[in-house]
Formats: C-alpha cells, sequence, structure tokens
C-alpha cells in the first residue's frame, strides 16, 4: 500500500512539473511577437492591457518575461524534486525489502543448494541484480510516466499551433527512438556477457583468498595472478565492445535532434516568409523540439532498464523459486526427552546417485555418551548432518522421542545441538562476540568464563594482547588450528545445550589436552546426551556406545571393551592408532 501511495504521488508531481515545463514555449513566444510588433509596427499586443504598466515597453517586456520562465522553471524544478523524492525513494524502499527477502530466503536453503553456487554468483544475485531492478522501479518508471505525460501535453500543443508544420519537425523523432532501441538492445546483451564475466571474477577472487593459505604454501601466487589477468583481459575486452557501442549514441542523438531543429527553421522561415508562422513560433518550436529530444531518447534508455532489470528479475527468481528445506511450522520441541533413532536410514546428495549412507539403524539414548567413528569418507559427517536436520534421509526415518524429525520445526531441532563441526568457521570479530555467537539468549552470557575456561582456552586468551576483545582475522586465520577448535566448542557450550554434538573438532589438539577438555566437558553438565564423531579411539572410548563406520555402512558397534574383544575393523584401528601414538 505505502508503494501505492508513492507512485501516485509521484505521477501527481510528474503532471505538475509537466505544466509548469511546457508553459514557457508560449511565454517566450508571445514575447518575442510583442517585442515584433511593438518594434515594426508601433503596436502593442492585447495582452499589455493585463500585465502591470510598468512592464509596457520593450525592455521591460522581455524582463517580465523572463520573471514567468524563470518562476516557471523554479516550479519546474521544485516538483520534478518532489517526483524523485517520491518514485525513486519508492525504489530504493523495493531494493532494500527485495535484499531483505532474498538474505532471508538464501538463509533458508540447504546445504545442496551452495554446493552447486558460487559465493560470487550469490553476491551478485543480491547486489548487482537487486540495482538493476531498483532501477527498473524507480528511475524507469518515473521515465517512462514523464515522457509519455510530456509528449501527450507538448505534441497536443504543437498540433494547436500548426498541424502541417508539427508533422515535418517530428519526423527525425521515431527514427531517433528505434536507434537509440537498437544500440540500447546491443548494450544490453553484451552488459549480460560482462555481467556473467563480473561473476566469474567476484567468484575467482573470493575462492583465491578464502584460500589464501593454500596458495602461499605452494607458491602459487604468480599461477593464480596469470589466471586471474587472462579471465580480466576476457572481461576488459567485452567492457570495450560496449564502450564502441555507447560511443553510437550520442552522435546517432544529436545528429537527429540536429536535423529537427533544421527542418523547424526551414519550414516556419517559408512559413514565417508566407505570413502563416511568426518569429515567435519558430523559438518556441525550437524549444519543443529539445523538451521532446530527451524524453524520446530516453525510450531506448528506458527499454534497455527493462530488458536488464526483467533479465536480473529472472536471476532472483531462480534462486528464490528455490524450494525452502526448512520447516518452521512443525511440532515444538525444547528437551530430548528419550532417544534419537535411525532407522534403516539411507542417503545420497541430490547431485549424484553414489550411496554416502547405507542402511544406517541405531539408537541414541538420552543423558549418554555415544560414538561414531569411522575412517575419511567413511560417512561421519554426514550422519551429524542428518542429526541436526540440515539434510534428510533419502530413504528411511530419524526418530527424535518416537515422532519422525520431518514433523518438528526444523529451527527448534537445531537449538537442542551445541555443534562443532570438522570445518570450523570463525567471523572476523573478537573472541568474544565469536564465542557468543552460540548464544541462544542474553541468559547465556553467564556462561561465557564457564564455556572459555571448559574449552580449554582461558590460558590461551590471557595471552592475547587484548584478551577476549582480540580481533580475529578472516575465518579466524589468527589462531592456530587447536585454538580455532577450542573456540568453537566454547561457542557451542556458550548456551549449556541438551545435546553435544563434536564432529571431529578435537582432532587439531594433542591427546593430553583431548584429554582435558573431554574431562571439563563430563564436569560441565552431567545431564547432557554427548556424540562424539572421530576418527580418532581415544576420542569415543570413554562413550556407552560406539558404531563404526566404513563406506556409508556399520559394520560393528558396542562399547569400546566389547568391540576390542568382537570388533576386527575396530580392534586393528586401535592398534594402529596405539602403535602410532606410542612411536
Amino acid at each position: 500500500m505505502s508503494y501505492k501511495k508513492h507512485l501516485l504521488l509521484g505521477i501527481l508531481f510528474i503532471i505538475l512539473s509537466n505544466v509548469f515545463a511546457i508553459v514557457i514555449p508560449p511565454i517566450v513566444r508571445e514575447s518575442i511577437d510583442g517585442i515584433v510588433l511593438i518594434l515594426q509596427e508601433n503596436r502593442v499586443p492585447a495582452y499589455m492591457d493585463s500585465i502591470p504598466p510598468f512592464f509596457r515597453t520593450t525592455s521591460r517586456l522581455a524582463l517580465f518575461a523572463g520573471l514567468l520562465v524563470v518562476g516557471s522553471a523554479l516550479l519546474k524544478g521544485v516538483f520534478m524534486y518532489f517526483m524523485r523524492q517520491t518514485l525513486i525513494v519508492m525504489s530504493r524502499y523495493i531494493e532494500f525489502d527485495l535484499k531483505n527477502d532474498i538474505f532471508r530466503h538464501y538463509q533458508k536453503l540447504g546445504q545442496s543448494f551452495y554446493s552447486k553456487n558460487y559465493t560470487g554468483d550469490l553476491m551478485n544475485r543480491i547486489s548487482d541484480d537487486v540495482t538493476k531492478v531498483r532501477s527498473f522501479a524507480g528511475p524507469a518508471i518515473m521515465y517512462t510516466i514523464n515522457l509519455s505525460i510530456m509528449i501527450i501535453m507538448v505534441v497536443s500543443l504543437m498540433l494547436y499551433v500548426n498541424v502541417k508544420i508539427t508533422l515535418f519537425v517530428l519526423i527525425p523523432l521515431p527514427i531517433l527512438a528505434i536507434t537509440i532501441y537498437l544500440v540500447s538492445d546491443m548494450m544490453n546483451k553484451q552488459s549480460d556477457v560482462i555481467q556473467t564475466k563480473l561473476s566469474k571474477i567476484t567468484s575467482y577472487v573470493q575462492e583465491t583468498f578464502a584460500g589464501i593459505n593454500v596458495v602461499k604454501s605452494y607458491a602459487a601466487e604468480q599461477n593464480f595472478s596469470n589466471e586471474f589477468e587472462k579471465v580480466n583481459e576476457n572481461y576488459k575486452e567485452d567492457n570495450m565492445v560496449l564502450v564502441k557501442i555507447n560511443g553510437i549514441f550520442m552522435p546517432a542523438v544529436l545528429g537527429l535532434v540536429g536535423v529537427s531543429i533544421l527542418l523547424t527553421l526551414y519550414i516556419g522561415g517559408n512559413e514565417v516568409v508566407k505570413g502563416n508562422f511568426t518569429m515567435g513560433n519558430i523559438v518556441e518550436y525550437v524549444i519543443y523540439v529539445n523538451m521532446l529530444t530527451w524524453p524520446v531518447a530516453s525510450l531506448g534508455y528506458v527499454t534497455s532498464l527493462v530488458q536488464r532489470a526483467a533479465a536480473s528479475q529472472t536471476r532472483i527468481d531462480e534462486f528464490l523459486n528455490v524450494s525452502v528445506y526448512e520447516n518452521e511450522e512443525g511440532k515444538s520441541i525444547d528437551t530430548l526427552a528419550n532417544s534419537i533413532e535411525f532407522k534403516n536410514v539411507w542417503f545420497k546428495y541430490p547431485e549424484t546417485e553414489k550411496w554416502v549412507l547405507k542402511n544406517i539403524s541405531f539408537t541414541l539414548d538420552v543423558n549418554t555418551k555415544f560414538g561414531i567413528i569411522g575412517t575419511t569418507g567413511s560417512g561421519k559427517s554426514t550422519i551429524s548432518k542428518l542429526l541436526m536436520g540440515v539434510y534428510e534421509p533419502t530413504k528411511g526415518v530419524i526418530l527424535i522421542d518416537g515422532i519422525s524429525m520431518a514433523e518438528y520445526n526444523r529451527s527448534e531441532v537445531r537449538k537442542l545441538y551445541g555443534y562443532v563441526s570438522q570445518d570450523i568457521f570463525l567471523f572476523s570479530d573478537s573472541i568474544r562476540n565469536n564465542v557468543l555467537f552460540g548464544r541462544n539468549s542474553d541468559d547465556d552470557l553467564q556462561h561465557l568464563n564457564q564455556s572459555i575456561v571448559t574449552a580449554g582456552l582461558a590460558e590461551e586468551i590471557e595471552s592475547f594482547p587484548n584478551g577476549l576483545e582480540t580481533v580475529l582475522g578472516e575465518r579466524g586465520i589468527t589462531l592456530s588450528g587447536g585454538q580455532k577448535q577450542r573456540t568453537a566448542i566454547a561457542r557451542a557450550l556458550i548456551k549449556k545445550p541438551k545435546i553435544l554434538l563434536i564432529d571431529d573438532g578435537l582432532s587439531a589438539v594433542d591427546t593430553k589436552t583431548e584429554v582435558e577438555i573431554k574431562n571439563s566437558l563430563a564436569q560441565w553438565n552431567i545431564n547432557q546426551t554427548f556424540i562424539n564423531i572421530s576418527h580418532r579411539i581415544s576420542s569415543v572410548q570413554d562413550c556407552k556406545d560406539i558404531v563404526v563406520l566404513n563406506k556409508g555402512e556399520i559394520i560393528e558397534k558396542g562399547s569400546h571393551s566389547e568391540l576390542l574383544l568382537i570388533g576386527e575393523i575396530y580392534k586393528e584401528l586401535y592398534i594402529m592408532q596405539m602403535t602410532h601414538n606410542e612411536v
């Protein structure tokens, strides 16, 4: 409704602005013809009786006309200001709402979506594409309404003055509009090519600097620079094509405008000689032609804006129409009462045909320690994502307290967890804010110091120059691997989660530190369900139940002592890791 209000007010201001614009040519005409009449025939025009006596001389008549023109121009400018303050402001509101809608939608999309789309492309759609849509919602609509009203008013006045001369004078303007449309169409197509190249450049740069440690470790800076130079060179060449197309624009506009003015002077001059036209009419028509020039010229520009906006909206809708994976309307859950059960769960990622998990079944009781162990690629991390509802099983069902996870509110399910992933992500912010990121409410602030101590991070923080206020580099680049993991553990603990899920989150710390952290975790919250996923037996050996994964299947399950007696793979892993530790 607020957009409708802005649009209607904008149309009103456009009409008023054009009313004060089109009164200027008749004022100029009447003043010129009046002065000519006084000088040549020593007669005053009839309208002189309607103006103050002070202005009834040639020089003062010109001054009076000038004041009227200036006053009309000022009023036109005032209403143009209000026009922009309504329509352009409306477009900014639309841009604001659209960016928020896209960002909210992005956050609800599943991880499979992000695995198939580059970050640079996602950024371009929420920035550059939204800007193009905003250009349609503001400038394009404003120019379209303005030029439509301007053309109707000006052409009507010109036809009222002289039909024959008007038709001759207007001949070049349709040609101008068609020329600009064709040029704009070429510009639009080239702009799409450039936009695609820009998305590639953005993605390439983002990926390069996200992995700058790897680039520098392999001394591959020059290779990346050479590759970027090639990509950038292609982008530059496409931009130069666009520059050449742009070069056609101004000569075409100025040439065709000049033709219209010449026709006005030639045909109008002949009519003046015949007595059918006046000097004032010629000047009036020249002003009319100039008034029509930019509205007609902007037809092509507006068409280009509309085409670009349509292409950008299509790109935006492509992502907005992706089905939202989140279930925000399901059953509420604030604690785990009994158990989590995997029942004949099979899973494969949408873009592949290979089964990652095959017929997985186990029961995880509340307030117990549960371990999942396996080698790289066995499906451990996939189980962690299924536990948190990031993915849904392809076949089978996951039950929480006997009810399918699909029936629960997905956000509330995730709030049960304190999660530490193997791929630690820290924000470019202070350590304090990185830890507090995990809190559910301000009540969790009281757990800050305790969570840091439990994660074994207290001594590390004391050694930092600004303590908790130390600002980390991008993705926590200023911390070691072990420090990152302990910061992530503190972040997971801050809200005293009902379920603590650590997915290889202790792999970067030594065995001694791992034992200390696990002992601290045991004291932190006795009534807590703890799921420890790891490739190290030392991490899971104190768990009540352990499942051993191999190539997506559970091949052994039991306690640590039971698996050492009956398990083959588990026992083999234990002997190998113990031997490695001794060495």
